[in-house]
């Protein structure tokens, strides 16, 4: 096994599948609620960005927190995986890792810096939460290698494509839109409303984005299972061989 840096979290085998089941469905439910509440109150318009349900009431609380837990599990599963799986090329398997953590992180970030109070600072923190959640996924593929699970490398593969296409839709769509005309002057609302040509393909694309990067999370499980099989045929072997040992 490769040395790692840090020291692993004190989890059994069980716990990390738990783990890795809050990584994706806390931030999954999170969303859904979230849109599903904002849809029932009074929306801006449809489609509308992920962002715009973390409005005052209680979708706000339920995408604050939603994603504070959700960005805390994440965050937890990258360190866990990072010592858990045997990479084929640990170094960069160190590196995705990191920038696991890193995109985590900003997705905590993103839940506090709500689009309507705190813009610039949304923007950035979402921009490193996407970015660095595909660049995790995208990193993830060559660093674990034929160690990976088939399936779970199936899945990974699949959902980096997913997330990857719908990084780059949403920002082709909506970059061309929004700088189109002049802002200076307008409310949230009213920008909004002038770009909504552009949010009807971005805000689908964003929910494919963010579907994409939970597949990848979910993929890991996969891994965490072959691998504790294979490490439990190695113990079963070494008691057979002191087994074999001691009779001779």
């Amino acid at each position: 096994m490769h040395s790692r840096y840090g020291r692993r979290l004190p989890l059994s085998h069980q716990n990390g599948l738990l783990l890795a089941r809050l990584s994706w469905s806390v931030p999954t439910l999170t969303v859904v609620l979230s849109t599903v509440l904002h849809v029932l109150g009074n929306p801006r318009d449809v489609p509308f960005f992920i962002s715009e349900t973390d409005q005052y009431g209680l979708q706000d609380h339920v995408f604050s927190w939603g994603l504070t837990i959700g960005g805390v599990c994440q965050m937890l599963y990258a360190w866990h995986l990072y010592h858990t799986l045997e990479a084929q090329r640990p170094r960069l398997w160190l590196i995705a890792s990191i920038i696991g953590i890193f995109s985590s992180l900003n997705a905590i970030l993103v839940a506090h810096f709500d689009m309507y109070d705190f813009m610039d600072p949304h923007i950035l923190t979402a921009m490193f939460a996407f970015g660095g959640g595909v660049l995790w996924a995208m990193l993830a593929l060559p660093s674990l290698g034929t160690f990976a699970d088939s399936i779970g490398h199936r899945f990974r593969t699949i959902g980096f494509f997913m997330a990857f296409l719908g990084f780059i839709i949403m920002i082709a769509a909506f970059q061309p839109v929004a700088n189109s005309f002049d802002s200076t002057g307008m409310t949230l609302e009213e920008f909004l409303n002038r770009a909504q040509s552009g949010i009807d393909i971005a805000a689908p694309a964003e929910y494919i984005l963010v579907a994409g990067l939970m597949v990848c999370l979910a993929s890991f499980h996969y891994d965490l299972v072959k691998q504790r099989l294979i490490r439990e045929d190695e113990n079963n072997e070494a008691d057979r061989s002191i087994a074999f040992v001691g009779k001779a």
